[in-house]
């Protein structure tokens, strides 16, 4: 029983901490071990004076007579008393120094500090570096040897923020910030774990911490505003970009490289829990990881699996079969069937991981928008960006069907046509709410004006 409690104490397990990568996580190791000797000897000293006692004045015959019997000791009792009283405030000194020192805020003279903000969610975690206007989820990229300021919160229940090889534990509060710091000194992969029980899949909520060199680290930034290469026409990726577009992008950003996207993204993730906070049973939205360069990652599912095309294609197919208690397979229409597998070919599943797969940074410069090629069609424009929330007939998705819209449109607003009322509902999307659907459609201004022109005139067409 010993060997298998000590199994779990081995410096080289994942999660253990006793094979630190952090100043903060060996303060605490180090404050954990001066503890556990100290309640060691304690244990030793009164343990083996009980067993002492227990034999050496054991009753040995029935005509043993019992002790005189005395009331109260002064001198043992004081001792007993002081002695605890001293180890407690040995234990005190290095306890109390260690929490003031780790709550004390970031230290400021080992390099710049990185801020990151971590947000829980019900089951992923989502990683925002508001300096770089970079999103991400799931895995998150820190530098070697630098402090890393984190705001923490939550979206929806309490969670918790634990990376055991470099730092300690942070709840994460509802409508509540806390803050932590930490520093990895260690370039390599370390596990993260939601440390509070927050639901059915709160074992599987997991993260990656990549401590990058700083070299590496700056690298994925510009990564991160890098487009992806648009795919060939005909392709599997192209395929795929048009199923993910028709059935994902509702609830998941791919594109969060060029610049406002950052500002957009934080908007929209908003108005995707209020969409589906608004109605929690039947909403068609909620919010969802940014897929940014999702062929980067290593893990799917929260860390769960190795990323690859077949753990890719299991997910897209069936993500309970992964990981319990997904929101995406509870609202997303796609998986609307009565075993919940989603309503795709294994051929449009594969293209759509195919594509996945591929987004990794492009040829482009940072910062600059792919070029797709070619004149802009409005159809194809819709496809990408419209279909997964508006059908172009009568039904509602999440959005109201478009049918018939540009006739609509003329009607709407006093002074205003049809174009330029769809214009306006585009790039300004809260102008105009339709009764009995939640505010939750991003603005498309950043499609450029050509573009937006090219999407109205195909909105125009829908009878």
């Amino acid at each position: 029983m010993a060997i298998a409690l000590l199994a779990a104490c081995t410096p080289d397990n994942a999660q253990s901490t006793f094979g630190t990568a952090g100043p903060v996580a060996k303060d605490q190791a180090d404050l954990f071990n001066f503890i556990f000797w100290i309640a060691a000897i304690v244990f030793i000293l009164v343990e083996g004076a009980i067993i002492y006692i227990a034999i050496r004045y054991r009753r040995r015959s029935d005509s043993d007579k019992l002790p005189h019997q005395t009331h109260g000791n002064d001198r043992l009792e004081i001792t007993w008393t002081i002695i605890p009283v001293l180890i407690l405030a040995v234990i005190a000194v290095p306890t109390l120094t260690g929490i003031w020192e780790q709550q004390n805020g970031v230290p400021q003279d080992q390099g710049e500090v990185l801020n990151v903000e971590a947000i829980g969610h019900q089951w992923w975690f989502e990683f925002r570096y508001p300096n770089h206007e970079v999103v991400t989820s799931n895995e998150l990229h820190i530098p070697v040897n630098r402090p890393v300021a984190f705001k923490l919160t939550s979206e929806d229940v309490i969670h918790s923020f634990w990376v055991p090889k470099i730092a300690g534990k942070v709840d994460m509060v509802p409508l509540n910030d806390n803050y932590m710091w930490m520093i990895g000194d260690e370039v390599g992969e370390y596990y993260g774990q939601c440390a509070e029980f927050c639901g059915i899949a709160h074992a599987h909520m997991r993260f990656r911490v990549i401590v990058d060199t700083e070299e590496d680290f700056q690298a994925w930034i510009n990564g991160m505003h890098t487009a992806p290469d648009a795919p060939v026409a005909g392709s599997p990726e192209a395929s795929g970009k048009n199923l993910f577009a028709a059935n994902c992008s509702s609830c998941h950003t791919v594109d969060s490289t060029a610049p406002g996207s950052y500002a957009r993204e934080i908007t929209s993730q908003q108005a995707r829990w209020n969409g589906w906070i608004s109605d929690i049973e039947n909403s068609g939205i909620v919010s969802a990881p940014n897929l940014t360069h999702f062929g980067t990652h290593s893990t799917i599912g929260a860390g769960l699996k190795d990323l690859n095309q077949a753990t890719l294609e299991q997910w897209i197919t069936n993500p309970e079969s992964i990981k319990i208690g997904t929101r995406m397979q509870k609202h997303a229409a796609v998986y609307d069937t009565a075993d919940g597998n989603a309503k795709l070919s294994p051929a449009e599943v594969s293209d759509i991981a195919t594509y996945l797969l591929s987004l990794k940074p492009g040829s482009a410069p940072a910062g600059a928008v792919a070029d797709a090629g070619g004149d802009v069609d409005g159809e194809d424009l819709f496809v990408s960006n419209c279909a997964s929330c508006h059908s172009t007939g009568d039904d509602t998705v999440v959005g109201p069907g478009l049918a018939g819209i540009g006739d609509r449109a003329g009607s709407r607003v006093a002074g205003q046509d049809a174009t330029m009322y769809l214009k306006e509902s585009l790039t300004d999307p809260g102008a105009f709410v339709v009764d009995g659907f939640p505010a939750v459609m991003p603005e498309w201004g950043h499609l450029g004006v050509d573009s937006i022109e090219a999407l109205v005139d195909y909105l125009k067409t829908l009878k």
